[in-house]
């Protein structure tokens, strides 16, 4: 009996132990059946979140039926997506390839994220993704563009245009805002200029005729004058010939005055000698005292924010006078009572600006004033601000002008700072 029972609970032990094999075959299969489906989808999902096309999908079980079939309709869509994103990322780079414009991004760190090549031949450098433009700073063919950006990058505004020079091209440049960066379009317009530039010197070919015949005038009348009370051997010839004489002499020296300014304006930059770091402060400090000394009634101040140390820009010092003194005596001329120039740190620049609460400017005039024959004065020969224009672009700066009829005017020169001085 005993023998009996042994062998019964050997067979159930025997039979509970082959279920249980049986019973854990059956859940590996199972798994196995259920694990590969899953597998194949996890594989197929890391392939679309590395970017790559997902794998096609086997046959699966019916009861992944659906999963594997709103899996594929959603790495169909993507493919789609990504090739109308490929194909509309290849039109736009030929786009930027044969468009005659420069076109340049950066980010907000005014690191280049794209650049085509119209670009790279306009400012002559090499512009990878990632490099820095303030990398080209210290070039003086491009400081002060990469100034400007670097400037719009920090400012508020949307939007901003200018013009630049650049190793001889002169270029219309435009920066438009991003949500992260900004675009800059360079326009080369060179030829333009040029053509522009035959117009104004016919144009001031006539305004020269015009301004020595202004002083040819009276000086010919004055000499007829004299010969008239010569031959009539009038008894005050002496009194005549002195008031004519003087007459004379002022002509001529506004005849000196013309010839002089027309020759300052026509010299080119090449001509002169190279800019050099020149302290800002001291040569403001000198003009300002040479003006005090007149009787003009107008309050000079000046207001300077850089330290001794930071204020060295490049400009030619001369040039530089020529062109404060020019400003002031504009100042003096529209009938201010107050001018104030200030020096300040702009950027990775220098600023100077020049305020009066002088008569200021007409909004429709305000786009010529730096045209060589134009002028708000009868008297004035209209070369004044074109030079200082044309001095201080010579010098890699820039300059322009806010005014508000009757209430004065604003001039501001962004001129290049010496490396550091401006930080």
């Amino acid at each position: 009996m005993d023998e009996r029972r042994t062998d019964l609970a050997v067979q159930v032990i025997f039979a509970l132990s082959l279920g249980a094999l049986a019973a854990l075959w059956l859940s590996g299969v199972a798994a196995r059946t259920l694990a590969r489906p899953v597998g194949t989808l996890r594989e197929a999902a890391l392939a679309l979140a590395a970017g790559q096309r997902s794998p096609p999908l086997t046959k699966s079980p019916a009861e992944f039926a659906p999963v594997f079939s709103a899996f594929g309709r959603m790495a169909n869509d993507l493919s789609l997506s990504r090739d109308a994103l490929e194909a509309a990322q290849r039109r736009t780079e030929a786009v930027l390839q044969h468009v005659a414009s420069g076109v340049l991004a950066v980010n907000a760190n005014c690191e280049v994220m794209i650049a085509n090549p119209q670009a790279e031949a306009m400012l002559g450098v090499t512009l990878r993704s990632g490099t820095p433009l303030t990398k080209f700073a210290a070039s003086p063919a491009l400081s002060a563009l990469v100034s400007r950006v670097s400037a719009f990058l920090l400012s508020p505004g949307d939007e901003a245009s200018f013009d630049t020079t650049v190793k001889a091209r002169q270029l219309n440049a435009r920066l438009t805002r991003l949500p992260s960066g900004a675009v800059l379009t360079l326009d080369d317009v060179t030829e333009l200029a040029s053509a522009q530039r035959v117009l104004a010197w016919g144009e001031m070919a006539r305004q020269v005729a015009h301004e020595i015949k202004n002083p040819l005038t009276p000086i010919r009348l004055g000499v007829q004058h004299l010969r008239r009370a010569y031959r009539d051997g009038r008894g005050d010839f002496s009194d005549i010939l002195e008031k004519n004489v003087g007459r004379v002499l002022e002509e001529i020296d506004h005849l000196d005055e013309i010839a002089r300014a027309f020759s300052r304006y026509g010299t080119a930059p090449a001509e002169r000698e190279p800019p050099q770091l020149v302290p800002l402060a001291e040569i403001i400090q000198a003009v300002l005292a040479l003006e005090s000394l007149g009787e003009s009634g107008v309050t000079w101040t000046f207001t300077n924010n850089v330290s001794a140390q930071g204020d060295r820009a490049w400009a030619r010092s001369d040039e530089l006078k020529e062109v404060l003194i020019n400003l002031l005596e504009n100042a003096r001329l529209a009938h201010a009572t107050t001018v104030e120039v200030q020096l300040d740190i702009h950027a990775s620049s220098l600023r100077i600006c020049v305020v009066d609460d002088g008569d200021g400017i007409a909004a429709d005039v305000l786009p010529r004033i730096f045209e060589p024959h134009f002028s708000t004065r009868t008297s004035g020969s209209g070369l004044g601000l074109a030079i200082s224009r044309r001095l201080i672009e010579g010098w890699g700066g820039t300059v322009d002008v806010t005014t508000e009829l009757g209430a004065g005017t604003t001039v501001r020169i962004l001129l290049r700072a010496a490396d550091g001085a401006a930080n």
